[in-house]
């Protein structure tokens, strides 16, 4: 059958018959349409034959990325196809495009893999990539809780190798968002939470010299927000709020910064009874 004897039946279904096969004699049924007329001017292709050339790209980026990470992330040559094939998507995405979104985080995870494991050097192009992601899904946006989990991610491998005290602070913000937005249970709080999510930030919170300043003590409350009754790092976080005021105390002389330091102290130790390793750092 000719592609015009297929469209001539327009949108109505038709079945094509096969030679018998052991007594059977199978039949498919298909219906074909006109997308799009091909317009050749200035060499544009049609939107449905672009969206999938970009489909087969990312399909193949994710294959080459897959490979990549099933090979104990060693195999450069995988990575670097995988980035080449999300990059072509990227390149035919516009702004506009519903899915540029995705096409700038499926480049981004893949370059971030590859810094984690020193095959790519530049983060500061993958950090960018995860926040031109986020500007696309801003609140409310079904994908937004994961573009601010992908941006802390990327801010904390760049703080692990580079210790930028601006990452870890950036991070901690953007977790202090993040988790309200992640039910316990799901996934994505599963990861967002725990040694390697924002117990790291705390802790490396909490290791950032005593500021004074209006940020620093902003940061300590965030850091604080962070640390809910019950959470072990919880006496440590108050502690640090606690030098935080004490020295603001000490530059200003207001007297709200002595009582709020002594209150936040005094939860601290009431965290640590009799016997607790840390009990007499909080006295």
């Amino acid at each position: 059958m000719s592609w015009d004897e297929l469209l001539n039946h327009g949108d109505e279904p038709f079945d094509l018959s096969f030679p018998s096969v052991r007594g059977v004699h199978p039949s498919l049924t298909l219906k074909a349409t006109v997308v799009q007329a091909c317009d050749d001017q200035d060499g544009a292709l049609p939107d449905s034959l672009t969206d999938c050339e970009m489909t087969r790209q990312t399909d193949a980026g994710h294959a080459q990325f897959a490979k990549y990470m099933r090979s104990k992330m060693v195999s450069r040559p995988r990575l670097n196809a995988a980035v080449k094939h999300f990059q072509l998507v990227l390149d035919q995405c516009p702004a506009s495009h519903p899915d540029h979104a995705a096409a700038l985080t499926n480049l981004a995870w893949a370059r971030l893999k590859g810094y984690t494991q020193n095959h790519l050097q530049d983060i500061d192009t993958t950090i960018s990539l995860f926040r031109d992601a986020l500007a696309l899904r801003p609140q409310h946006h079904p994908n937004h809780p994961l573009s601010l989990y992908n941006l802390t991610k990327a801010l904390t491998c760049r703080h692990r190798k580079k210790s930028t005290a601006a990452d870890i602070r950036e991070s901690a913000q953007l977790h202090h968002e993040l988790l309200p937005l992640c039910p316990e249970g799901t996934y994505l709080r599963s990861i967002a939470a725990g040694e390697n999510g924002v117990d790291y930030v705390i802790d490396e919170c909490n290791k950032l010299p005593t500021d004074a300043s209006d940020e620093g003590i902003c940061l300590r409350q965030v850091v604080l927000d962070l640390c809910p009754v019950g959470h072990p790092r919880r006496p440590r976080a108050l502690d640090k709020l606690s030098d935080a005021l004490e020295s603001r105390f000490t530059q200003s002389g207001n007297i709200d910064d002595l009582d709020e330091c002594i209150q936040f102290r005094h939860e601290a130790v009431s965290l640590c009874p009799e016997g607790h390793t840390d009990r007499d750092v909080y006295l």
